[in-house]
């Protein structure tokens, strides 16, 4: 029974994990695909715009989705089905109202401080519009996040999968449709709202459809539920912490802008930054395959069990990180031109420090969601917040001095920090051990990557393709020759046994 749980957890990691992929490819389709529709000043403040809303947005969905999903599940799997049904409903209601409570003061502040906004901290009068455009997303996200903690808690992992698909495919086509036709900023940002809205439709259909057993066709009296505030509001400032984390620099960056050459710099820097943003982004999703199956590891009070399973994880995560940073780094002039319009190759160097930087990000924020599986917040909170309050002190003095290098070095700073906390606190609290041997082979495939790309300079595209391929394939090879990391480690992060 245990090995059959473990198995469709990690079968609904699994298809979660492949709908955040489908999510980050279709992000990144959309941004390239608007530097190219863009001017770089509209691109620049296209991203800013996204992140400052996507602060508060992840904020929302991911705590509201677990604050419902966590307690929804326990309470689930140990009550007969007729108690189960009140505190399905009273744990929806309740999500619901801190739904409304939580998103739509967000979205009062963004309609309402449009104009505050766009004087004081974007400069520019012409950023009211799309400010005041996606104000409403946070409360759709908020109302969206309490049917797909629904979802999850009842193990719909296919159907949650599926409202993240369609939300990537709908965003993307309607961003790019607006750009297209020449809607402007505003147009462009309201195809992410309308997308927001067509999910959150979606996700009320799913949850009708899906009840089943939990429909209630009466009242039963009054129910005691588990709490779910003190949860939340950890859960608030963990990913408020992680989501601020990875949008500082930017969000600093354009708060320095005192001339129109700035402003377009920082819509070359910001081309920069989503690049470096893959490692981040594809850790998110082994996050999310790793999450349940260290939570069932945990419920069975199995530590050994848990200590070799975070080692293994460690050992991968370090590896997939060194493998897409070495790369990127290496070829960063040649992954710029690839991907953006000529002049964004000016940020190259930019790139090659925010590269490594997002990294450590990576490394500091999968290490925190390890803690949270094992309820260890405030180690998570901590991990977070040393390289938060790092990036923000380093971007805040080097930023008035080196401008967009300034940025990229504070966040290659706040990476390293990051990256030798979450090492340190998965070595003390899980026995997470790397080898002087598995450090030197991987430290020996980056300096093979990097060697290999300086001594080849590719011009046209298909030739850049291919470099990158080379690269990829060099930095496999140096692994797999040296047995650093087997294919056996790489599969065990799918099961809990």
């Amino acid at each position: 029974m245990a090995r059959e749980e473990g198995t469709a957890l990690g079968q609904g990691g699994l298809s979660l994990g492949v709908a955040k992929l489908f999510f980050l490819v279709a992000g990144y389709v959309v941004s390239v695909a608007l530097a190219q529709l863009l001017s770089p000043t509209a691109f620049g403040q296209y991203r800013v715009v996204s992140d400052l809303v996507a602060v508060p947005n992840m904020v929302l969905i991911q705590s509201l989705l677990f604050a419902v999903s966590r307690p929804m599940s326990a309470e689930l799997a140990s009550r007969p089905l007729e108690a189960a049904r009140p505190v399905y409903a009273g744990l929806r209601r309740r999500g619901f109202v801190m739904a409304l409570g939580l998103g739509g003061l967000v979205t009062a502040v963004f309609f309402i401080g449009a104009d505050l906004l766009a004087t004081y901290y974007f400069k520019d009068a012409n950023t009211v519009t799309p400010l005041r455009v996606v104000a409403p997303i946070p409360l759709i996200y908020a109302m969206y996040a309490v049917n797909v903690g629904t979802l999850n808690a009842t193990r719909r992992f296919h159907l949650q999968a599926t409202l993240d698909i369609v939300m990537a495919a709908s965003k993307t086509g309607l961003m790019l449709v607006a750009a297209g036709v020449g809607f402007g900023l505003g147009g462009v940002l309201g195809g992410f709202t309308g997308a927001s809205l067509l999910a959150l439709t979606l996700s009320v259909g799913f949850i009708a459809w899906s009840q089943g057993s939990y429909r209630q066709s009466a009242a039963t009296g009054r129910i005691e539920l588990p709490g779910m505030a003190k949860f939340t509001g950890l859960l608030l400032l963990f990913t408020g912490a992680v989501n601020l984390l990875v949008a500082a620099d930017l969000l600093i960056l354009q708060k320095f802008v005192t001339s129109e050459a700035q402003k377009v710099l920082v819509g070359f820097y910001s081309s920069a930054n989503l690049v470096a943003r893959v490692p981040y982004s594809v850790m998110v999703a082994v996050s999310l395959v790793m999450f349940p199956l260290i939570a069932t590891l945990n419920a069975r009070d199995d530590q050994a069990q848990i200590s070799r399973y975070v080692t293994a994880t460690t050992r991968v995560c370090v590896m997939l990180l060194v493998f897409m940073s070495s790369v990127g780094a290496s070829a960063a002039p040649e992954v710029q031109k690839l991907l953006f319009p000529a002049a964004y190759g000016q940020v190259a160097e930019e790139l090659r420090y925010l590269v490594w930087g997002l990294s450590g990000y990576s490394l500091a924020v999968t290490a925190a969601w390890i803690c949270n599986s094992n309820h260890q917040s405030r180690l998570a909170l901590g991990l977070v917040g040393a390289p938060l309050v790092t990036v923000v002190v380093a971007a805040s003095v080097l930023v008035p001095r080196s401008f967009t290098g300034g940025a990229a070095m504070a966040v290659a700073i706040a990476g390293a920090v990051g990256a030798a906390g979450a090492l340190a606190a998965l070595h003390r609290f899980y026995g997470a051990r790397l080898s002087l041997g598995f450090l030197i082979k991987i430290a020996g495939a980056a300096v093979a990557v990097e060697a290999a790309a300086r001594a080849w300079a590719p011009a046209g595209k298909l030739a850049i393709l291919a470099k990158l391929v080379v690269l990829a394939a060099l930095f496999v090879a140096v692994v797999v020759i040296s047995r650093a990391v087997t294919l056996d480690e790489v599969r065990g992060l799918r099961r809990a046994r």
